[in-house]
Order: C-alpha cells, then structure tokens, then sequence
C-alpha cells in the first residue's frame, strides 16, 4: 500500500543515516530506551512507533522490503557505533558510563537475537570479535575497540576524546583530577618531572599514586594538552603540572614553594596520614634541577 510504502522509505533512511529517537519519559533506564527506540526487525533499524507501522504492513501481506544494512554498512555509517542486545547487563552499564559523558542515543544499535539476520551479523562481527564475545561491541572511526571490558579501559585512559562529531568537551583530565587528592602530570625525560617526584617522597607522598605520565606519542595527547591548556588557563606551559583536590597549582616553582610553606600539609596529613615535618628538614635535603632542565611541551 501506498502507506506501508512511505513507511519502508522512511524507515530505509533511519537505518542508513541514524535518525536521532524520539524523547520518553522520566523513569526508563538506559537499555529499556534504547530498546524503545532502536532494534533490528527483518534487516531494518526501526524507531519505536516504527516497528509497529511495519509490522502492520506485514500483516498486510506486504512482504517487500528494503536492503538490509550489513555490519560493514552500520560501521561505516556513524563515527561512534555501540551494538547491543536484549538482557545484557554490561550493555546496560555502558549506557550509563556513556549517557553520563553526554554521549547520545543514536550511537546505539540493538540487535534481536531472534531477527532472521541475526546469525549473519553475529558471523560478521566473528571477523573483529573472534568466535567467542559478548556483549557490546563498540567500533570508532571505523575501528573495531572491543567488548565492555576494554572499551571502558579505553574510555577511561582517554582514547575517544578525540571524537568531537557530538560536540562534546573532552573531560578525562578533569575525571582524573577530581578522582585524588593531588595529581601531577609529567612527561619522560623531564627533569623538574624527576625532581619533584623525589621532593614530594620526602614528604611521605606516594607518588605512584599521584603522578601520571603523559605520552606523546599517543594519539590521544593532543586531546590532553587542550584539556591541560583549559585546566590551567595557560596556553603555554611546562611541565610538572600539579592539582590538589582538584585545584591547579601551578609549575615546577610554584608547587615547590607551596610545599615549602606548609601550604599542602593538611591535605597531605588527610589524604596520606602523613605527619607534617619540619620544614627546614625536608628544604635542607631540596636541590634545585641543573640549569636549563626546564621540560617545555615542544609544541610551544
């Protein structure tokens, strides 16, 4: 009929362009929206008032139908695509990691253990998963990134702060330093890095905990040294970086002179159980960096 006919037009054009789903109301968890709004029926992604419009035309005894999307045609199709199924508890745990950084719904896609097409698309996605996964499976920019596991390693170190088509900010570095009480942020081959890790172990703090390393030759570093760079409020820096319950700081020389005034003492004494020591004990054992140390980003 003419009507089921603009139905599997329109419907066709949600499946290959990712139409964004409809708002419903307050009280659905994540998964139950997503499975509202999108699933696999008979090789199409529908959009909830959609499936029954189709399953009308069914009964109808219409049985065309458009091509179907394939693995390859749903990745390609969007930058950021997370597949999902039914009573999947770590799919519904990853909506939620994700739907807390603002990313949206339409980078989901629901398959039906039960559609026909099923068997194929899983076959499929044998070829990136191997024989054996679980659910989601996440693909970036095209790439394969895993199950829930390493997705949220990956999520959670920053990999996909580069992905900017939701216009969202990136915010690893702020997570990272809301999380402790003090972080720094170092490179290698840094000796201001290296001289004031050594000072803060004086002091009793574990800086194992406390430093984190930056590398960049990681793809994702541009990404953190734009978020550094708002942090900061400095467009050009050096490093150490240093943040206490998540307030920045300052550089080397500022840190530094902070600790030597017993600035940081009570949150050292709180967050560490570090009792606070003469100063003049730990600025006796302090040496300043050899001349010219100084660790530059060398994008400045």
């Amino acid at each position: 009929s003419p009507l089921c006919d603009a139905h599997r037009a329109d419907a066709h054009a949600n499946a290959l362009v990712g139409r964004p789903p409809p708002m419903l109301p307050a009280g659905h968890s994540a998964m139950a929206l997503l499975g509202d709004v999108r699933s696999f029926r008979n090789g199409r992604l529908e959009f909830g008032e959609a499936a029954a419009a189709t399953a009308a035309c069914r009964d109808q005894g219409d049985n065309a139908s458009p091509e179907r999307p394939s693995l390859e045609q749903l990745v390609s199709s969007q930058a950021f695509l997370v597949i999902s199924v039914g009573n999947c508890p770590q799919c519904e745990e990853l909506a939620a990691f994700l739907g807390a950084r603002d990313v949206p719904l339409e980078v989901y896609v629901k398959w039906d253990k039960g559609a026909n097409e099923y068997p194929a698309l899983k076959e499929a996605l044998t070829t990136q998963a191997g024989d054996v996964f679980s659910f989601p499976q996440v693909f970036a920019d095209g790439v394969y990134q895993g199950g829930f596991k390493e997705v949220m390693e990956k999520a959670d170190a920053g990999a996909f702060d580069d992905l900017r088509e939701f216009g969202l900010e990136p915010a690893t570095l702020r997570r990272w330093v809301e999380r402790k009480p003090m972080v720094v942020f170092s490179l290698s081959n840094c000796p201001q890095c290296d001289s004031l890790r050594e000072d803060l172990q004086r002091r009793g703090v574990p800086t194992q905990d406390v430093f984190i390393k930056l590398d960049k030759a990681q793809p994702e570093y541009a990404a953190f040294k734009a978020q550094l760079q708002k942090l900061t409020g400095r467009e050009k820096f050096s490093f150490p970086q240093t943040f206490v319950q998540a307030v920045y700081q300052g550089d080397y020389d500022e840190v530094i002179a902070k600790a030597e005034k017993g600035e940081y003492a009570v949150v050292f004494s709180k967050a560490y159980g570090i009792e606070p020591a003469a100063a003049a004990e730990v600025e006796a054992q302090n040496e300043p960096p050899p001349a010219g140390a100084i660790s530059f980003d060398d994008d400045f």
